[in-house]
């Protein structure tokens, strides 16, 4: 990804004051030197801060009492592109942003108030690296910390603070906490471009193709295991419908499962006989019981029916209660338009009595309330009318279940007296009811074994099936675990080439970066290979860090399409070379480095030169740093930018208060 730091901008509280603006060199080494307490650790927290940080940590005191809005413009492959936040106050940060985009941005002398927000920017900061949409993990898209890749997960390869360039612990920027250390081990292998976009998407694919075949599997195996179980009852169907009379005996004795299957069929279709099945016949009473069974249920659906129609009624009126309410309210509110009608007519100069403006410019307002409270009051008229209609009906209504009631009490009367007559009638009741359920769990079996004949679930578990092979081919093809043992190979190279020009205690020792520890290992001759936080020696932790994070770079700087930004940002990194006693110090003095430590961070500065002019532009880098010209002047690469000494600060002194500390 193109991107790298044009300047950086900081816009004071008081009024009438031009911007401190800190120009950097594009495709260079930059350098800031200066004394302690002059604001070189604060150029990373500001950087970090307008690209978009969730949080502010640049920090308290003078620098953020002294601006009011803090900026950078980035140099970006569609132009430049000024970036610029307000100082937070007592809030952990801000979401207000302010973006102004061109091939030079004019950058203003104020920013009154910002033109966007936080979210919008991170989403052009994604757009402007090409990251993919999808998460590294198809069964958490969009949550935790498998969801998709973000310009702020990348930033962890570009910054290297003062307390994080020479920590045993911790390589990356905010690996020390667990969102992020997990969110970076679940990115890296897109970054080092083992995991290209369209792999990802095939992945997904190939994800959710096995999740619907496992649901097609189940289904199919519901299906078997259901027509399986009715298989084995297919005779006891048959025989609880030849018991009750439904199948003649000449229709299955010897039939094998598919006439078996036609004849349950046809039954389910012809339904339950008309009337009752016996061998002997129908008595009178049987007959007139029949009948009364009919009459029963055809006057227990016509009660049913006047019931829901009373029901719908209820609840119609209740509506036209609500209406008629409603449109009450609305009258007494329209009702004061006449009123105000009337103020105008009977005076030329007319007031309202509230505001105490005159009402002549707003007469037609006015009618158009009044005409509004005229169709009001006439639905009103309307709606009045109805309750007498409901009564009416609801009356009618009310006859007719009563005289329902009667009848069919009446029939019931009468079917009991039949049954407790007729020992007869209530076996053939007993057999109805025994007739309903058999064809009714008959029909259900049916389905359920039609549904495993039908079912398409064959046919899609083979084309789901045969997809899936294919993605894996493709997948297998691609190499997905070549690929990363190559990245991580050449990273190793990079990365033992760069710690044998700096300053590590084995020059030729084996330097590999650890994935999934997030640190680096050190091989020995023995074979012994130690972590980052097993060694000694700050310079050993100096020299892998910044191996570590250029080779990083070498290697993305070569892929196609990286989205990690062109920048690496170092803070401090001689610290480890200063002697305790000067660095305790409180005064403003500029620590001396030792004869051999000079050569040792001098080193440095020159690989930070030849790295910045071997990337063949597409590379910057800003070390903000103690040493001075003396350390790593006449380097190839290296641009002086600016030096904060003997009162000259990245915040001018002029914007402080005359009663602020001068430090």
């Amino acid at each position: 990804m193109k991107l790298q730091i044009v300047e950086i901008i900081l816009w004071p509280r008081k009024d009438g004051v031009a911007p401190r603006r800190v120009p950097f060199e594009l495709n260079k080494a930059n350098v800031i030197t200066g004394a302690s307490k002059t604001g070189k650790s604060s150029i990373i927290p500001i950087i970090d801060y307008c690209l978009a940080s969730d949080r502010c940590s640049i920090p308290v005191g003078l620098i953020r009492q002294a601006v009011s809005w803090f900026g950078v413009v980035v140099q970006t492959a569609e132009g430049q592109k000024l970036l610029a936040r307000p100082e937070p106050g007592k809030l952990p940060s801000s979401t207000e942003m302010f973006v102004a985009e061109a091939d030079v941005v004019n950058v203003p002398y104020a920013i009154p108030e910002g033109n966007t927000n936080l979210k919008q920017v991170k989403a052009m900061l994604d757009r402007l690296a090409q990251l993919t949409m999808l998460g590294t993990d198809s069964e958490n898209q969009g949550s935790g910390y498998a969801a998709r890749p973000s310009f702020r997960d990348l930033m962890a390869f570009c910054l290297q603070p003062q307390n994080l360039v020479a920590n045993p612990d911790v390589l990356f920027y905010r690996a020390d906490t667990t969102e992020h250390r997990e969110k970076l081990r679940a990115i890296f292998p897109y970054v080092l471009g083992a995991t290209t976009p369209e792999s990802l998407e095939k992945r997904w694919e190939l994800d959710s193709l096995r999740r619907e075949l496992r649901g097609k599997q189940r289904e199919m195996e519901a299906y078997t295991k259901a027509s399986e179980t009715w298989r084995a009852n297919l005779t006891n169907w048959v025989s609880e419908g030849y018991e009750l009379g439904l199948i003649q005996k000449e229709d299955f004795v010897g039939a094998d499962e598919v006439r078996l299957l036609a004849v349950l069929t046809e039954l389910a279709r012809r339904g339950a006989p008309e009337r009752p099945v016996s061998a002997d016949a129908m008595a009178d009473s049987s007959i007139e019981y029949a009948a009364l069974q009919k009459e029963e249920g055809d006057l227990a659906i016509s009660l049913a029916d006047v019931r829901h129609r009373l029901n719908r009624l209820a609840e119609l009126r209740s509506s036209v209660d609500q209406y008629e309410l409603s449109l009450g309210k609305r009258r007494e509110r329209l009702s004061l338009s006449r009123w105000l009608r009337n103020q105008t007519l009977d005076s030329d100069q007319a007031t309202c009595p509230v505001c105490a403006q005159s009402l002549e410019s707003h007469a037609d307002a006015v009618d158009t309330l009044c005409d509004a409270l005229a169709v009001v009051e006439s639905d009103a008229r309307r709606v009045s009318r109805a309750p007498a209609v409901f009564d009416r009906d609801w009356v009618g209504l009310n006859d007719r279940m009563r005289e329902l009631t009667d009848k069919l009490n009446a029939v019931s009367v009468r079917r009991k007296g039949i049954e407790q007559r007729s020992n007869r009638a209530k076996q053939q009741r007993l057999i109805t009811n025994q007739v309903a359920r058999y064809l009714g769990g008959l029909e259900q079996a049916l389905v359920v074994f039609s549904g495993r004949e039908n079912s398409s679930a064959a046919s899609e578990i083979e084309r789901l099936s045969a997809r899936i092979k294919e993605l894996q081919d493709e997948l297998s093809q691609e190499g997905y675990g070549a690929k990363l043992a190559i990245a991580l190979r050449r990273v190793k190279t990079s990365m033992e080439r760069l710690a044998s020009l700096l300053d590590a205690e084995d020059p030729d020792a084996s330097v590999e970066l650890d994935i999934r520890e997030l640190t680096v290992k050190v091989g020995e001759a023995s074979g012994r290979s130690d972590f980052l936080w097993q060694l000694g020696s700050g310079a050993n932790w100096l020299t892998y860090h910044v191996a570590a994070t250029l080779g990083l770079h070498a290697l993305f700087l070569r892929l196609d399409k990286s989205p990690v930004p062109g920048l690496m940002v170092y803070d401090q990194p001689s610290q480890v070379y200063f002697p305790r006693k000067l660095a305790s110090r409180t005064v403003d003095l500029d620590p001396k480095i030792g004869d051999e430590d000079a050569v040792a961070v001098r080193r440095f500065f020159e690989v930070f030169g030849k790295v910045a002019h071997a990337f063949e532009g597409d590379f910057q880098i800003i070390v903000l740093d103690h040493a001075g010209h003396d350390i790593w002047g006449g380097i190839e690469g290296i641009h002086f930018v600016e030096e904060w000494r003997n009162g000259e600060k990245l915040v001018p002194l002029s914007w402080l208060d005359a009663s602020a500390p001068q430090v």
